[in-house]
């Protein structure tokens, strides 16, 4: 059976998504932790959600959900009650069709935002360096992928979708005076720093400056766009410089704190907009005290995304048949293969035993090699048609699993 758990904008406040987000680093060690407790193992790890998915097979179905959480509190060093309360549990057929939704852009916050398929893909080909991937989760994977791409190449909605950081930018639109004309700063060169620094651009921001903790990819995101660079030891000034931070580093706390604000203050006294797109955040809720800054993080990126929401729903609604369809194709893979191990188990067996019912026959009738041969073909025959109609029951069973169990019951095989 398929189980999944995880937390998400639709579930949880930042600060308990924050609590269990992954750095890059941790997650092949994540993983190792699975493989080792059920045999495989993905997490989708992104600004907005961290979910584990990991197929039990049809012996371990009885595992809770909520099993895959307890483990990634563990493995954070959190209490699980207590830090992770707003968790969510899938199993069995719940799970293709979330984590495809996920993967067309249905279930994320902004709706129809193209990031996740990378993320998804990432997640395929850490689970796959790991080891740590069956042939279900591998299948699902694939099939998240084909699906996303499915619902950007057959419907609207790729033509709709608006990143999350271009979301931030709609934001500043609304808080920022005159934005075109304001001095922005971009703090992260990774990825969602480079989509922030775009959308600015073709906002028309001309003031736009970059820094990162890794200096040469904050040169290479500045030469690509045209911008400015400033090192990152000189965050303060270039926060003095700046009337609008958007924010998207993966450090693991905040960047942007009190004191920094202060030091920036006391070179220059303006009003300040963040947008801290962040999973940890970067910027520190304490500096929402000073009167003259105003911070935004991922939860209030929902009233952009809501706002875009009607003219968006037709795609969704095409979106969704094509993710119901590919997730029923998936389901039905999957019941026939584990209705496979079941029939290969039956009918090895079957021929253990007419084997040696042969020979025994054979020997007590003293038959010669043709003889044999005949009562060779008559017990395959025999054979074959008793089992014909049990295997054509388990493959055309509603429920596989259990008319696997029950068949492995009454002819007393294993199939692992």
């Amino acid at each position: 059976m398929l189980i999944a758990a995880g937390v998400s904008h639709r579930t949880a406040k930042i600060e308990e998504r924050e609590r269990v987000a992954l750095q890059r680093e941790e997650v092949p060690q994540l993983l190792r932790r699975y493989r080792e407790l059920y045999g495989n193992g993905v997490v989708l790890s992104t600004c907005n959600r961290t979910e584990v998915y990991v197929h039990t097979g049809h012996r371990a179905s009885e595992t809770p959900p909520a099993e895959l959480m307890e483990h990634l509190a563990d493995f954070k060093g959190l209490d699980f009650a207590c830090d992770i309360p707003d968790y969510y549990c899938l199993q069995g057929e719940e799970v293709p069709r979330h984590l495809f939704s996920v993967a067309s852009g249905v279930d994320s916050q902004v709706l129809g935002e193209g990031q996740i398929l990378g993320q998804v893909r990432e997640a395929l080909s850490d689970a796959a360096e790991a080891r740590s991937l069956d042939a279900a989760l591998a299948r699902l994977l694939h099939e998240a992928l084909r699906t996303g791409k499915r619902a950007r190449t057959e419907t609207p909605i790729g033509r709709y979708a608006v990143s999350v950081s271009s979301a931030a930018v709609d934001l500043a639109r609304e808080h920022v005076p005159a934005l075109p004309y304001c001095r922005a700063l971009v703090v992260g060169a990774g990825a969602a720093g480079m989509l922030a620094a775009r959308a600015l651009r073709d906002r028309g921001i001309q003031h736009l400056t970059v820094t990162s903790r890794t200096r040469e990819r904050a040169e290479g995101l500045a030469e690509y766009l045209g911008a400015g660079v400033v090192p990152f030891d000189r965050l303060a000034e270039a926060i003095a410089a700046a009337d609008l931070i958007i924010t998207s580093s993966s450090a693991p706390g905040f960047l942007i704190e009190p004191p920094l604000i202060e030091r920036a203050r006391a070179i220059r006294v303006a009003p300040r907009t963040f947008i801290d797109v962040a999973v940890p955040r970067d910027v520190d809720p304490a500096i929402r005290e000073f009167d003259d800054v105003r911070v935004f993080d991922l939860d209030d990126l929902q009233g952009v995304s809501a706002a875009n929401l009607l003219r968006r729903q037709q795609a969704a609604g095409e979106v969704r048949t094509i993710v119901a369809d590919a997730a029923d194709e998936y389901a039905a893979w999957l019941e026939g293969r584990r209705a496979a191990p079941t029939i290969k188990a039956i009918v090895e067996r079957a021929a253990v035993v007419r084997a040696a019912e042969v020979d025994r026959t054979a020997r007590d009738l003293r038959l010669d090699d043709a003889g044999r041969d005949k009562l060779d073909k008559m017990s395959a025959a025999i054979v074959k048609k008793l089992l014909h109609d049990p295997i054509h029951y388990l493959r055309d069973a509603d429920d596989t699993e259990s008319a696997a169990e029950f068949l492995r019951r009454v002819f007393g095989v294993e199939d692992d």
